[in-house]
């Protein structure tokens, strides 16, 4: 069985470009649906901009089994739109691949993405498919392993974990979040590094300091239900939007979350066991500890500069 493609899409010609091209260089590509989410302008100088990558998706038609374009006439900012198409494309399917326009993926992306939701579809403890792993080296016996944190650029996941979330009232909620996390599961949601990359995104939100977010309530739905997300040894895809043309990211982290990526490797191996890799997990908490706490920090004054101002 083939998972469907959600690809989501702005304003970002160039980026869709090496996004779309990426994905169809994986040989799965003409057996996959893939269902491109186009959001609505801004302003209207975007408009141009938007019908462009629409005729950049409709250029590739031919690469996939099928395209279906819905293009959104008004603007519903990045994280409504992922809701609502995620959830559009899991009403007809039981799985779903994500990738946003600004990430590119590895020839052996969807072959792994489909083995992994193909193995794991009856698994009650794994919730999230990663195709991003921090550079890292990873000494694991399988190419890829479990861990709690969730990545979201090119990620799969199935219908029953999806409709779990998005039809909880409250798992977006970032005041209920605040409440049903003390002290200690906050310092486990961000690997007890001082500064976490995380758990700061949900004090944002509940502050009006970051909106139209979806990303880190996941993770978050994910914990609280003690689930975990397989991670390549590897990473098979990386972020191209870091360049200052993103919403939520800027240039200040670009070689921070850069990885090379896997075109070379297939994923064959994958953990028959669902437990979390401590080790695994340890060095990326060494990593972000070591490499990314005055960044984050950094990155944190930043957007309050910036909201402020």
């Amino acid at each position: 069985m083939y998972s469907p493609i959600a690809f989501f899409c702005f304003n970002r010609p160039y980026h869709t470009m090496l996004s779309i091209q990426a994905l169809s260089n994986n040989k799965e590509a003409k057996h996959t649906d893939l269902y491109a989410f186009i959001d609505g302008h801004k302003i209207i100088s975007q408009i141009h901009l938007i019908d462009a990558v629409e005729k950049i998706i409709l250029s590739y038609k031919d690469k996939f089994k099928s395209l279906n374009i819905v293009r959104s006439n008004v603007n519903l900012s990045s994280a409504v739109s992922q809701r609502r198409g995620i959830s559009e494309v899991l009403n007809n399917h039981e799985t779903v691949i994500n990738v946003e326009d600004d990430v590119v993926v590895s020839p052996y992306f969807l072959s792994y993405m489909n083995k992994a939701l193909n193995k794991y579809k009856n698994n009650p403890k794994v919730w999230h498919i990663n195709g991003y792993s921090y550079p890292v080296n990873f000494e694991t016996k399988f190419d890829c392993f479990f861990i709690r944190v969730m990545f979201c650029w090119g990620w799969g996941t199935w219908r029953d974990k999806w409709e779990k979330f998005n039809k909880d009232p409250l798992a977006q909620d970032p005041f209920y979040i605040e409440s049903v996390f003390d002290e200690k599961l906050k310092k486990e949601f961000d690997l007890n590094i001082i500064n976490g990359p995380w758990w700061h995104q949900v004090e944002e939100n509940s502050r009006g300091k970051l909106k139209n977010t979806w990303d880190v309530f996941w993770y978050a739905y994910i914990f609280l239900n003690k689930g975990l997300c397989l991670t390549p040894k590897r990473s098979l895809s990386n972020n191209i939007g870091l360049d200052g043309s993103g919403i939520h990211c800027s240039q200040n982290n670009n070689n921070f979350y850069f990885s090379e990526i896997s075109n070379s490797i297939e994923i064959r191996s994958f953990p028959e066991n669902e437990f979390e890799d401590l080790k695994s997990l340890s060095k990326i908490k060494i990593y972000l500890e070591n490499k990314g706490g005055r960044i984050i920090y950094f990155i944190k004054k930043l957007k309050n500069f910036l909201i402020k101002n």
